[in-house]
């Protein structure tokens, strides 16, 4: 009975922590007998990350649908959507792209290009990628609710609640492979938010993989649900060979681009794949 009792609580305190860290949603973090912070990793709480996706995912849903229904242009209801997310997670993972892209594109010497991410000053490369990838956004997802408007369904599933399910999915791979960097390759510098958050064990960040796929076939069905979930996947491991190119590794930057890519992916291969 304690180990259960045990086991919710680590399971409820995981959770806080990933909100806390992920969002700018003020979820108390969580402290020990004594009043003080207890001392868990963030990499220890990373199997939690895709439940971090299901509420962001699911509150730019409901902007987008109730834009829609509101009969504002489908690439309004979009913006204001990507817009929603992004008030959530403070332009967080947004940040980590624009620093990769700065950092990655600005210098050809390792230590340089990780000095240029540590810099809070955005760049033309970095300005540029936040351009592309919040436009790519807004035309996938404006993509997806214009064919989510229409009433035509796939398989036994709706082309309206196929598109909800699919930006909460989106939202759900992107946090849920992100830890898989974490696990497989080296921290790039000693300093950073990554270095603060530890490496975490197999268990965690495959934990969080598996909930990733389970969250995902629960959405969808089995054929999209496949190519959704695969196509991410390999934009992982292909953008984990160039972190380990460039910089010799990942860091807190590395992952949040990583998070934007696996968004932006996802709306890719499911666009392709509706139309």
């Amino acid at each position: 009975m304690l180990n259960k009792v045990h086991l919710l609580r680590t399971i409820e305190q995981d959770i806080r922590i990933a909100f806390a860290f992920l969002t700018r949603i003020p979820v108390p973090y969580p402290v020990n007998n004594e009043g003080k912070p207890i001392e868990r990793s963030l990499a220890e709480a990373s199997w939690a990350f895709p439940f971090v996706g299901i509420l962001v995912g699911a509150c730019g849903s409901l902007v987008m649908v109730l834009s829609d229904t509101l009969n504002l242009p489908v690439y309004v209801s979009a913006l204001l959507a990507i817009t929603t997310t992004i008030f959530i997670t403070g332009a967080l993972h947004e940040d980590g792209l624009a620093d990769v892209a700065d950092g990655f594109g600005g210098s050809h010497d390792r230590d340089r290009k990780l000095e240029i991410m540590k810099d809070s000053t955005v760049g033309s490369y970095g300005a540029l990628a936040l351009c592309i990838s919040i436009l790519l956004r807004t035309i996938l997802l404006g993509g997806l609710l214009d064919w989510g408007s229409m009433d035509q369904v796939q398989g036994e599933v709706s082309y309206p609640s196929l598109a909800i399910a699919i930006i909460i999915a989106a939202h759900i791979i992107g946090r849920g492979y992100a830890p898989l960097i974490m696990t497989h390759l080296p921290l790039a510098r000693t300093g950073g938010l990554a270095a603060v958050a530890r490496k975490p064990k197999l268990r965690s960040s495959y934990g969080g993989f598996f909930i990733t796929i389970l969250f995902v076939f629960s959405l969808l069905p089995t054929l999209p649900a496949i190519i959704i979930l695969s196509s991410p996947l390999l934009v992982i491991i292909l953008f984990s060979w160039l972190s380990m190119k460039q910089v010799g590794g990942y860091t807190g930057d590395v992952l949040g681009a990583a998070v934007q890519l696996c968004e932006i992916t996802v709306y890719l291969a499911a666009l392709s794949y509706i139309t």
